[in-house]
């Protein structure tokens, strides 16, 4: 066995390596959840978070529609609650049969979706990220990501040279 095949298939070894370090950092930053909590525990903390959002106006509820100001949406948020007052919600201008009716149309599409009255008012939106404080796992996995990749160009630079010398088309170092 020659010296550049060994490199070679040290090489080959060190890009497998890379390749299931980069896979395995990618399907662990897909689970936001800490190893050390329990499903049952992370999904309380999810919505305490979500009702402490929806309780305090943060995350998407927040927002402004586009092409509206802050001022301008507070205003039209005001002109609807008023009207709702005056002329009581959209739903008590619709007929009883028309009540009805949209009453039991949704209960048929939460029978034909899987869904019950505890499923649908559990369904509530979860971050898909933790914004507190530096992210040393991702860091970590880049790192090694990129120390594995500098290894491998390495790896092809020396065999190369090695194979050059070999053929002659380099000059061989002195040793004199």
């Amino acid at each position: 066995m020659s010296i550049a095949s060994t490199i070679g298939r040290i090489a080959a070894v060190l890009a497998a390596v890379s390749a299931v370090a980069a896979l395995a950092g990618v399907a662990q930053a897909g689970t936001s959840r800490p190893p050390s909590m329990s499903n049952a525990e992370y999904r309380a903390l999810m919505l305490r978070s979500e009702a402490r959002n929806q309780k305090y106006g943060l995350g998407t509820q927040r927002a402004v529609p586009q092409g509206m100001t802050a001022a301008e949406y507070r205003a039209l948020r005001i002109r609807g609650h008023e009207l709702n007052r005056l002329y009581g919600p959209a739903e008590s201008l619709m007929t009883p049969a028309a009540l009805r009716a949209l009453t039991l149309r949704g209960e048929a599409m939460h029978k034909t979706y899987g869904l019950d009255k505890q499923k649908a008012a559990a369904v509530t939106s979860q971050p898909t990220n933790s914004t507190r404080g530096f992210a040393w796992g991702a860091f970590g996995i880049g790192a090694a990501v990129m120390f594995g990749l500098a290894l491998l160009a390495g790896g092809f630079f020396v065999r190369r040279r090695l194979l050059a010398t070999l053929r002659g088309l380099a000059p061989g170092y002195r040793t004199t």
